[in-house]
Order: structure tokens, then sequence, then C-alpha cells
């Protein structure tokens, strides 16, 4: 793995370059959707700069503040909460910024940038693969003559400076652990798919503005916490969980709340407007 690539005197983070290049992705995507959706480009180009710097916020914060409040003051992980921290800060930041600058609901906003935070995160960890600084548990050495070998990584292709590598310097030769990232990308491509086409059919199906990013964060926390049983990391006093599933339960809790109130509401056929039923 290449956690760091050196050209000339520059010593570049794989992991930042790729993370940068899926945001710049979901810009050069998301600009054409805005103006469809009759947004002028100026204020459009401001939210996506500015969300950047929101989002680095946000990662650090939770990557700082879940692990103190789970009783682990100690744990950090540059890799840890940066996507939770990253969507959830992102997310109050368009909530805020659609409603006071672009004077907008921020519902359908929401919706039509659903596809961003699984796309990002779908190149994104392609970085965390090349950097080796999130990876799984040690896999059974039977699943190295099965099917199950496309899922797992030798240990020896970490760098010895990686993360992975530090951790995994003992390992006995032959240890197989579970590619954790891949197991990321492919729950991203599930979201990206399910965000994608529930936005085209929103009118067809009649959704209350919100479903789509709701179902999205929904469908990413809950295949998320499923993966982290596969993340070698510290857990939380005695229970089977890390810290970082700890917070992912929280976002796929209130997500499932976000996502239950708009599929009560139902789209009026004729007018468009969303309606709830009478008990």
């Amino acid at each position: 793995m290449y956690p760091h690539i050196h050209i000339g005197g520059l010593d570049l983070s794989t992991w930042r370059i790729t993370a940068l290049a899926g945001v710049v992705l979901c810009w050069a995507l998301f600009l054409p959707r805005a103006k469809r959706l009759g947004h002028p480009l100026a204020p459009i180009v401001l939210l996506l700069v500015l969300a950047l710097p929101v989002g680095t916020f946000g990662a650090n914060l939770f990557n700082r503040l879940i692990p103190y409040l789970a009783g682990l003051p100690g744990v950090y992980r540059a890799s840890g909460l940066t996507v939770i921290g990253s969507i959830v800060s992102v997310l109050g930041f368009g909530l805020l910024y659609s409603r006071f600058v672009l004077k907008a609901s921020p519902m359908p906003v929401l919706d039509a940038v659903a596809f961003t935070f699984p796309l990002s995160i779908l190149v994104g960890r392609l970085g965390c693969l090349l950097s080796g600084c999130c990876f799984g548990r040690i896999a059974p050495a039977s699943a190295g003559g099965s099917f199950l070998s496309v899922f797992t990584l030798s240990a020896k292709l970490y760098a010895a400076d990686s993360e992975a590598g530090q951790a995994l310097a003992n390992a006995p030769p032959g240890t197989l652990l579970w590619n954790l990232p891949l197991f990321l990308m492919l729950n991203a491509l599930l979201v990206l798919i399910t965000a994608e086409t529930l936005y085209r059919n929103r009118e067809h199906w009649r959704l209350a503005p919100g479903t789509v990013m709701a179902a999205a964060a929904a469908q990413y926390s809950g295949g998320r916490f499923l993966m982290e049983f596969l993340r070698k990391d510290d857990l939380v006093g005695n229970s089977q969980f890390n810290p970082w599933q700890m917070a992912v339960l929280l976002l796929f809790a209130a997500s499932l709340l976000w996502l239950g109130v708009c599929l009560v509401r139902r789209r009026n056929p004729v007018t468009g407007a969303c309606q709830t039923p009478s008990l």
C-alpha cells in the first residue's frame, strides 16, 4: 500500500488526494443538478466551497469528542469518525445555508445533494485502503482458501510506516485481514444506488421532500454499523462496540426517525403539496 506519494520534495498523503478527488467529482456532478433546480450558480459554488472546511472541522471534532464521551480519552484515529463527523456537520450547515442564504426549503436541496455523500465515501475509502489508516480484524485462515478471499488482504501488503503496518508489525507470516475499506466502499455503492433511484423517481412515487437524504443516511449508518464489527479497534468498556459504532448507531436512530416522518407524508398528485394523513 502507499500511504504517501513522494513527488520531488513533496510528501503527499494518498488519503487526502483521493478524498479531495471525491469532493471535486461531487462538485462537478452537483452543479448541473442545482442549475436545473433553478438555483443561481454563485451561492451554490459558495455552499460547496464552505462545506469543505465545515466538514473538516466536524471530522476533527467528532474524532476527539466521541472517544472522550465513550470513556476512551486516549483513543484518537484520524479515520475513525472522519466520515460521520463530516456528514453530520455538513448536513447541519446545508440546512442553515439553504434556509438563510438560498432562501429555499432545505429538504429539496438535501435530496438533490444526497448522492454526494456516498459517492465521496466510495472514492475516499480507496484512500483508506492505500494509506492503511483503517483496517479489519484478522480473518480466519480458512477464508484464504474460499471465495471469501476476495474480501481479505494480506497483512504484509501494508507499508511499515502506516497505522496498519505498525499495529501488525509482529503478525505471523500469512496473516489475512478482512478488507474493511472494501466493505465500506460496497456499502457506499449501495447507498448511492438507493439515493439516485429515489431521487429520480421522487415525483412518480410522490415522495415527501427529505425522503431521499433520510433514506440514504439510514441505509449508510445501518450498513456502517454492521461493517464496524470487522474493524480492528478499541471497544467501549465491556461492550462489543467500538466508539465509532456507538456514534453511528445514534445516527441510524435519528435517520430512521426522520425517514419515518417522511414516509407518513404524501404528495398530492395534483398540487404536489405534502399532506400528513389524519389518524
